[in-house]
């Protein structure tokens, strides 16, 4: 019985298990049967409902709809307007489509339908007038160009010291995406749509750039990571500070929404430093070792900010959005900064003085003599202040007609330099005027090397003139300049040059005994005095000469009238003897004189035998 009766409780059960799934069975497919020539559960045709429905039935409900169809255009701005349906000639037209969409339903798949919705767009089915429709659109005031606003990208703010840069959000605006807006219409009123949302259906413009757009954000990180630079740059005790508020005057977006730095502007900037900082080629004050202050002008000594270069390092550090303290590139350093940036390692060159001083950490290294370029030539060693380039050993100086070798070579200003002049006897005085060099400053052998051994690449050169110190040698120099062209005056030597050789003489005793070893022509005023001299006695015995003449003249003629071809006699005596008084009167310059003397002794003979009767 126990057994009996458990398995007739089990049959029971089985048995009410099958009858239920008979029937659930038979209601599935009859369901089934019905979606076979039904629209499945939320089910929609051009946004008619056609659940439960089959085509004619839809069909019918289409038709009903299309009578009086209106469709609601909801705009910006609260605004909206509405679309009659009887303006764009709406009409049903059915070719069999509504059968095909229903035979690609699965009719037992119905379940499936009750969880998801099924929505069947059938183009046939409703039809306008497409030019109709689009005039009535046209007359929209929503379509009116004169009324839309166009839609303003998100961009960036102004820069702010306390924000920086921030996003300022798009603006919408309200012009039409025509295409856009015609193609959804047209959608919307064959769905037989009650309403459409040109915001819900995107019928706008829309901005290129929105506050989430990943390259706007992406724009102001960069433009705040540039603006966030702080340069200091630091000149001696003196600073600049570079930050946002200059920087974000230099920066600009481009078309690609990418953060420009303007290298004009940062070169300009670079050009204010270099113009307030700089101090190459400005005039520089010095207390010379001759008590005078002075000014120099000229020359390229001194701090230069290579603009180029800071230019470039400036933008790599605005681009790293550095933080930093620095100097910039200079293309030319000076020993220090402010007004005196020279220090006090120098090298003063006192072109008048033709005497120069070197002075290393404030000590008197080295003053010495030097012969500077050739003032008559037009070598002139320029003024100014410069920086030594560099040093060398054993150069040897060429240009034009001349190639000098030297040992100690040290420029700077181009060609111009200090170099031993181991051909010159004497430096200093006033050998520059006339016999200097082509431009460098010539020194004595020992003075080049000292000053070889001790001064490096960089140091300061004042180059000036300063009147009034000129040397006692230049002075003695110019006494005997005067001296040498009153000597050279003198010209070939007559009896007409005893005022030219006086003066000269004269000139010449009242030199001192410095400057009279720098006449180099003495020998020319000894020469033309002794030439002077010789005329005087020339002359002297010239005029002797005619003296003595013209006192034998007399004693010739008589001898020459009474004598000469004639007999001599007794009676000749008395006249003899007059001749002989007159003769012996004569000096002896003028007996010389008498040429013809030995006629009267030939007389006197005659006259004496014949006395004697001989």
């Amino acid at each position: 019985m126990k057994v009996s009766e458990k398995f007739t409780k089990k049959q029971i059960i089985l048995g009410s298990v099958g009858i239920t799934l008979f029937v659930l069975l038979v209601i599935y497919i009859s369901i089934a049967i019905f979606f076979q020539g039904h629209f499945a559960f939320h089910t929609t045709v051009n946004g008619v409902s056609a659940s439960g429905k089959n085509p004619k039935q839809v069909e019918e409900q289409i038709k009903k709809t299309i009578d009086g169809y209106t469709l609601t255009v909801e705009e910006r701005e609260n605004q909206s307007e509405v679309l009659d349906g009887s303006k764009i000639g709406l009409k049903t037209e059915f070719d069999g489509s509504l059968e095909k969409e229903l035979k690609k339903q699965n009719g037992f798949a119905w379940p499936i339908y009750l969880f998801k919705s099924s929505k069947i767009e059938v183009k046939t089915m409703v039809k306008y007038d497409e030019d109709s429709l689009e005039k009535e659109l046209q007359n929209l005031n929503c379509m009116d160009e004169s009324k839309m606003v166009k839609p303003e990208n998100a961009t960036v703010s102004e820069y702010s010291k306390s924000k920086g840069y921030e996003i300022v959000p798009e603006k919408d605006g309200t012009e039409i995406d025509t295409e856009k807006f015609f193609k959804v219409i047209g959608k919307s009123v064959t769905n037989l749509q009650k309403s459409v949302s040109l915001e819900g259906e995107k019928c706008y413009t829309k901005p290129t750039y929105t506050k989430d757009s990943e390259e706007l954000k992406t724009l102001v990180d960069t433009m705040n990571k540039y603006a966030g630079t702080e340069v200091t740059y630091e000149f001696g005790d003196k600073s600049e500070k570079l930050d946002g508020e200059t920087i974000s005057q230099w920066l600009t977006v481009n078309e690609n929404m990418e953060a420009d730095i303007s290298q004009d502007k940062v070169s300009e900037y670079v050009a204010t430093l270099a113009d307030t900082y700089n101090t190459a080629g400005k005039a520089k004050s010095l207390k010379t070792s001759y008590g005078t202050t002075i000014t120099v002008s000229g020359g390229d000594y001194g701090w230069k900010i290579d603009k180029a270069a800071e230019t470039e390092a400036l933008m790599e550090n605005i681009k790293a959005g550095d933080k930093v303290s620095k100097e910039p590139a200079y293309a030319k350093t000076a020993s220090s900064h402010g007004d005196n940036d020279y220090g006090n390692t120098y090298v003063e060159v006192n072109l008048t003085a033709q005497h120069l001083y070197y002075y290393k950490n404030g000590s008197l290294v080295l003053e010495s003599d030097f012969v500077s370029g050739n003032e008559s030539k037009g070598w002139s060693t320029p003024t100014g202040v410069y920086g030594l380039y560099y040093k060398q050993k054993d150069k040897t100086l060429r240009g034009e007609g001349y190639a000098t070798p030297v040992s100690f070579w040290m420029p700077f200003n181009g060609g111009v330099g200090f170099h031993d002049a181991t051909w010159r006897k004497d430096f200093g005085g006033n050998y520059y005027h006339k016999s200097g060099s082509h431009g460098c400053v010539n020194l004595p052998y020992s003075a080049a090397q000292k000053l070889y051994e001790n001064i490096e690449a960089g140091c300061p050169i004042f180059v000036y003139t300063l009147g009034g110190t000129e040397s006692t040698k230049a002075k003695s120099q110019d006494a005997a300049s005067a001296v040498v062209s009153a000597i050279n005056s003198i010209g070939a030597v007559s009896q007409g040059s005893r005022s030219a050789i006086s003066n000269a003489r004269a000139q010449y005793d009242a030199l001192d005994e410095s400057a009279k070893g720098y006449v180099t022509n003495y020998d020319v005023l000894t020469a033309a005095e002794a030439q002077l001299a010789q005329l005087d006695a020339d002359a002297a015995a010239r005029a002797a000469d005619q003296q003595a003449q013209g006192q034998a003249q007399p004693v010739i003629d008589a001898i020459n009238n009474n004598l000469v071809n004639q007999a001599i006699t007794l009676d000749k005596k008395p006249i003899v003897q007059e001749i002989r008084r007159q003769y012996d009167a004569l000096s002896d310059a003028a007996k010389a004189k008498v040429t013809n003397y030995s006629v009267l002794t030939e007389a006197e003979r005659l006259i004496a035998t014949m006395e004697s009767g001989s």
